[in-house]
């Protein structure tokens, strides 16, 4: 296999020459992107005001609502497409920048469109996936960043803390003003898309430094030529990830989140028509989960300098089981909401304090030269394994546990620690080290 390390044999590589020295700024347009595009995805800002329309306005049920959900987050199970063309093919003379800003803008259309069509139901479909395909762009872009700069400076986990920090902080943010939103017209929700959108626009335009791509191309070539050039750099990438180190991380991310969940459209028909939950409710329990959940990123940037990432690994897979067994306590609903305020709070700070390693195994195990697509590779198939438990849980629930929401609990916390098996596997060279204390 050729050495895809030099910038001589793989186009994608950036001249060191080009680098800014400074790790902030890379950080702060990576932590903007993955901000950007979690707060305006559906399992965001439009989580609580799309269930609310398909479920309440359109009269959908759980299980076919799951479906119109699965089906707009398609596309963020190809980032490897997106990850093949970050890294192989420039746009607008740039390898990250042109792509962060076409991924904005394009978003921003998409979502004032679905303000406009919110009745029709193919329509919003399409409109949805295509938003998707534009942030996974954007974030596709940004995961790039974070394996490039983590890869360089030696601080894999704590950027992964960092990018988990901008995530829960889009998350939580994104459910209260999704749940206040809830029941108006979605133009409202379209609208205040647009905002971090625009953030992630100018962070790019004015942060990024990379050298332009006419740099690694050469001038004279006919477009046939580059056509050539292009797919051959496609290819180059694609040898690069294909390489067995991937596929135990990969096997990892995937049995962790396609375990049939409850944290998808069945627990929202559990709250609101069993429990009976308003949306808004809904919106600041969100908050006070992801809220909470912001402190594990500074946990886990201290963690990750005191032990090894395989310790790290088997305490995260202990700790998914364990964020589920709270929900177990759920009750209906009370003014303040103490009790369910307390079960978010501490089921998502587990959940994401678990996921943090599971973050940074992916940052260390992509191939340098390939970082987008290895990257974006692995995260594909976390997606993968979250869209099929999102929808094998209410399938469970609706169809075989005569909507048991406890035992599903149950079942999503057992099936999980299988897990730890994995973990076993991983080789030593990927997982037995810390990481640097310092920069």
């Amino acid at each position: 296999m050729a050495d895809m390390t030099t910038p001589e044999k793989n186009p994608a590589t950036v001249d060191n020459q080009y680098h800014d020295p400074r790790l902030w700024p890379v950080a702060t347009v990576m932590a903007t992107g993955i901000f950007a595009t979690t707060f305006v995805q559906l399992q965001g800002l439009g989580y609580l005001p799309l269930n609310s329309l398909l479920m309440k306005q359109m009269g959908l049920d759980s299980d076919t609502a799951a479906t119109f959900m699965s089906l707009a987050m398609l596309p963020w199970s190809f980032k490897v497409i997106a990850g093949l063309l970050v890294d192989g093919v420039p746009l607008f003379g740039s390898r990250r920048k042109g792509y962060l800003l076409m991924s904005a803008l394009t978003a921003i259309l998409m979502w004032a469109l679905m303000g406009l069509v919110p009745g029709n139901y193919h329509l919003l479909l399409a409109l949805a996936i295509g938003m998707n395909v534009a942030i996974v762009f954007g974030s596709t872009t940004s995961g790039g960043l974070l394996v490039e700069a983590g890869q360089r400076f030696g601080v894999s986990g704590r950027l992964s803390s960092l990018r988990v920090f901008a995530q829960n902080l889009g998350a939580g943010l994104g459910l209260p003003l999704g749940g206040y939103l809830a029941g108006t017209a979605l133009g409202w929700t379209s609208l205040a898309a647009v905002l971090p959108l625009l953030c992630m626009f100018f962070a790019a335009w004015f942060l990024l430094k990379e050298p332009p791509a006419a740099a690694r191309v050469e001038h004279g070539r006919s477009a046939g030529q580059q056509l050539v050039h292009i797919g051959l750099s496609i290819w180059r990438q694609i040898q690069n990830v294909l390489r067995r180190e991937m596929l135990l991380p990969a096997a990892l991310l995937f049995f962790i989140q396609a375990v049939p969940t409850f944290r998808s459209t069945c627990f929202y028909e559990y709250q609101t028509k069993t429990l009976n939950y308003s949306d808004a409710a809904l919106g600041w329990l969100g908050l006070a989960g992801y809220g909470v959940a912001l402190l594990s990123s500074g946990i886990y940037a201290w963690w990750c300098r005191k032990v090894s990432l395989r310790t790290s690994l088997y305490s995260g897979v202990f700790l998914v089981a364990l964020s589920a067994l709270p929900y177990l306590f759920y009750n209906a609903y009370t003014p303040y909401m103490p009790r369910a305020v307390a079960i978010e709070a501490v089921g998502t700070f587990l959940q994401y304090l678990a996921y943090l390693p599971l973050f940074d195994m992916a940052v260390r195990s992509t191939p340098k030269g390939s970082e987008a697509l290895g990257y974006s590779l692995l995260i594909s198939v976390w997606n993968i394994g979250l869209m099929i438990g999102t929808k094998t849980g209410p399938m469970l629930y609706q169809r075989v546990l005569n909507k048991d929401m406890n035992t599903l609990i149950w079942i999503n916390a057992v099936v999980t620690l299988a897990g730890v098996v994995l973990v076993f596997l991983l080789p030593k060279a990927l997982v037995d080290q810390r990481e640097k204390v310092k920069v």
